[in-house]
């Protein structure tokens, strides 16, 4: 296999991960990529904004309307910074941390599944790579 379609390999399964879960958490009004967000800021509690940027590398513009659609559905706020107001903090509600155990339960159990079959040092092997080449895109 070429690196051209290694990386295509790679590009095909992350899409597939992302259309699975997203049909999963359709039921919680968390489609078109909703729970990655909700998740980060569960698991990241008052972040700004563009920390979220950072950390989900998703552009301002996409990140922003994603975020008032959580807003919108009960499941975040956006609480200005108390020393600069350009600056917001997105907090997760008491919605967002009840649905987040049911959520994780399924990225888990789609994780399990995708990666079954691989050893223990395959999986090392396979994080070790798919770092390096992390590395190589930032």
């Amino acid at each position: 296999m070429d690196d051209t379609a290694l990386f295509r390999l790679i590009g095909s399964i992350s899409r597939q991960a992302t259309s699975d879960v997203n049909q999963q958490v359709r039921s919680l009004g968390l489609s078109n990529n909703l729970f990655i967000y909700l998740m980060r800021i569960v698991e990241h509690e008052d972040l700004t904004q563009a920390e979220l940027v950072h950390l989900t590398r998703i552009d301002k513009t996409t990140l922003s309307r994603a975020l008032s659609q959580l807003e919108g559905r009960g499941y975040i706020v956006r609480v200005p910074d108390a020393h600069d107001r350009k600056f917001k903090h997105v907090r997760p509600t008491g919605k967002a941390k009840s649905v987040y155990p049911q959520i994780k339960a399924l990225e888990q159990g789609y994780v399990e599944r995708a990666m079954s079959g691989l050893t223990a040092g395959q999986r090392q092997e396979l994080h070790v790579i798919l770092n390096q080449i992390d590395l190589n895109l930032q």
